[in-house]
């Protein structure tokens, strides 16, 4: 089976999702943030106050770029990986995109119950910010994704059954 890679804004479900379907389909899961902190040996965090997110993004291209001749994995990304266009194409050789796409409310709703520390949410108005971040990022998860997967409304069991059926269409 080809690899998967999963896409999309934060709190749409991508981590949650590539851990069951690693578990179903017996495939190797690479979070491209763990990986990250892993091999900086500092939270997502400490690098963008470090260092700044223009690191960060370099760091995320020089992971895709080892990841790719990597072969029967699940990998989820960081939300704003598709800035890049390098990246883009990267994904795309590294395997298929499934796009996880969710309404604001949801990922609203989702972050609201997450422990995560999201560093681009620090500010005033975090649904004014999560707008202006989807809305620039759109054409770039479409031209990154094979295909797009609705999350709306949905548990993770039948994003991944959603998956597998686009899967299926290879």
């Amino acid at each position: 089976m080809e690899n998967i890679v999963l896409v999309g804004f934060m709190a749409t479900g991508k981590s949650s999702v590539a851990r069951l379907l690693s578990k179903k389909l017996n495939m190797q899961l690479i979070d491209t943030d763990i990986y990250i902190e892993q091999k900086e040996n500092m939270s997502i965090n400490e690098i963008f106050h470090k260092k700044g997110e223009k690191h960060f993004r370099n760091l995320e291209k020089q992971s895709l770029e080892i990841l790719s001749n990597k072969k029967n994995i699940i990998l989820s990304t960081g939300g704003g990986i598709i800035s890049n266009d390098q990246n883009i194409k990267l994904l795309r050789k590294i395997g298929v995109v499934m796009w996880l796409k969710a309404s604001t409310d949801t990922i609203i709703r989702n972050l609201e119950n997450s422990k995560i520390e999201r560093p681009l949410l620090k500010v005033e108005n975090k649904e004014q910010k999560i707008q202006s971040l989807m809305k620039s990022r759109l054409s770039k998860y479409s031209k990154c994704a094979h295909f797009e997967i609705d999350t709306d409304d949905k548990n993770i069991n039948e994003v991944v059954s959603n998956i597998l059926l686009n899967l299926a269409k290879i």
